[in-house]
């Protein structure tokens, strides 16, 4: 079968790509890592080798949590196989997840709000037939990622921290005692803990979206929630129906468009997130923490930047670099499995029957109530206001995310009502006992109160 995209191919055609940002790994996925019996002193490194206490492989993303390190007093290099730098298209988010980096200390406001370069807040959501929906402090902000990004570049090295620019990742291997990163011109990076900052597609694990560029500039997203299988529809077909939507969408004429760029993809999501070995941690898109809301880049990292920042300096400091210890810092958060059944629920299955106007009144019920955090109290609200006021459609859902999911799904549930408790009512009972603990104890008990706080999506407030 021949496809003919007719709008694809005259839009790509019109536009040149350009250049790539971010990431450490080579474009080659080979199997990175591997285990070596011995300590690294069995092993000639070269005259010279230092070494660091993390490397942070990945540095458009990854230079915010190096940095966050460093300035804790930790010998922190980051391996990036391009230039560091910010693209010219804006990111948005959140001023609560932008706050992170001034609550870290690695920004300050003066400086947050000189990046900020458009506020729309609250931000209007229209829904065919139904009507709009203001929303508020969701994904409001655009900021320059080019000034960010410099921002940080500066405060890093300043603050003692090394740049490995045009510096690809071969493999890495594991020794008893440390990690030892493998360029692939030839050098050797050992370390005591890789942060693996490459995003969904991290050679590790096996990343963004544009936005606005400037003042007159307008920006347009197609989303479409898939589960990947044989015979699911192509992304070059997502595209073409893009293409083919836009017009009425945007009351525009296709032909008389400049389009500037154009980015399709699809952003991976996992099941389980955990270390999968010692001496090695994900963060940001490559751990998989990433609201079905804002998806993933920027805002999946800063949310949790202090969190991660300190119990990684725990970790290193602590000597507590065994995968188990690890693990603790990308925890199960019931908050984010439960979100998911909204992913389910939103995803194009063929061979259901359900009414072509559901998701759209799915999405209407649910940015009724919205916000980018999933908590217990605001879900059993949603979740009341759906069952009384659209009760027509919730034979739907049963039937569209089938009887498996949803029951998967209420296991999420009640252990968010689980960890808003444990959080509300046991962790300051807790806290005082905790901090009398020996150090590897003490390190343990307080990832699990942060997993509460964070699973339960209490570390986020209305309004802060």
């Amino acid at each position: 079968m021949v496809l003919t995209f007719t709008n694809l191919t005259m839009i790509m055609d019109k536009i040149s790509s350009s250049e790539e940002v971010g990431g450490a790994g080579d474009s080659k996925v080979p199997e990175v890592v591997t285990r070596v019996q011995g300590p690294l002193v069995d092993y000639d490194l070269g005259d010279g080798s230092e070494i660091f206490d993390v490397l942070v492989c990945g540095g458009t993303l990854g230079i915010f949590v190096a940095t966050a390190l460093s300035y804790k007093g930790l010998r922190v290099g980051i391996i990036e196989r391009n230039i560091i730098k910010g693209r010219e298209q804006e990111w948005n988010i959140s001023r609560k997840e932008l706050m992170e980096l001034v609550e870290v200390g690695i920004l300050s406001e003066e400086e947050m709000e000189q990046i900020i370069s458009s506020d729309f807040n609250p931000s209007r959501c229209a829904f065919e037939s139904k009507g709009e929906i203001w929303v508020e402090n969701i994904l409001n902000l655009g900021i320059s990622p080019a000034k960010l990004v410099d921002i940080m570049k500066e405060r890093f090295v300043s603050s003692g921290g090394v740049i490995f620019e045009g510096k690809s990742l071969s493999s890495i291997s594991v020794h008893d005692d440390f990690a030892v990163l493998n360029l692939s011109d030839g050098g050797s990076l050992p370390c005591r803990l890789v942060i693996d900052a490459m995003g969904n597609f991290s050679p590790i694990v096996r990343q963004g979206f544009p936005a606005g560029s400037g003042p007159t500039d307008r920006t347009t997203y197609m989303f479409t929630y898939v589960d990947p299988h044989f015979g699911g529809p192509k992304l070059e077909e997502l595209l073409e129906t893009f293409w083919d939507l836009m017009p009425a969408y945007e009351d525009v004429v296709l032909e008389n468009l400049d389009i500037m760029r154009v980015i399709f993809g699809i952003f991976p999501t996992y099941r389980n997130s955990n270390a999968l070995h010692c001496f090695a941690l994900q963060v940001g898109d490559a751990s998989g923490i990433q609201s079905p809301v804002s998806f993933g880049g920027f805002g999946s990292l800063t949310r949790h930047l202090g969190r991660l920042s300190n119990g990684i300096y725990e970790a290193v400091s602590g000597d507590l670099l065994d995968a188990r210890s690890l693990q603790l810092l990308n925890p199960y958060m019931p908050n984010l499995s439960a979100s998911w059944l909204f992913q389910r629920a939103m995803s194009a299955r063929p061979q259901i029957d359900v009414s072509p106007t559901f998701i759209n009144e799915l999405l209407f019920a649910n940015f009724e109530s919205m916000q980018d955090v999933i908590q217990f109290g605001p879900l059993v609200k949603t979740l009341g206001l759906v069952m009384i006021t659209r009760p027509q459609i919730l034979p739907s859902i049963f039937k569209q995310a089938g009887p498996g999911v949803i029951l998967n799904w209420s296991g999420h549930f009640v252990m968010l009502g689980y960890y808003t408790f444990l959080s509300t009512f046991i962790d300051p009972v807790l806290r005082p006992w905790v901090e009398s603990l020996p150090l590897k104890n003490k390190y343990q008990w307080k990832r699990y109160l942060e997993a509460w706080k964070y699973g339960a999506g209490l570390d986020y407030r209305q309004g802060k």
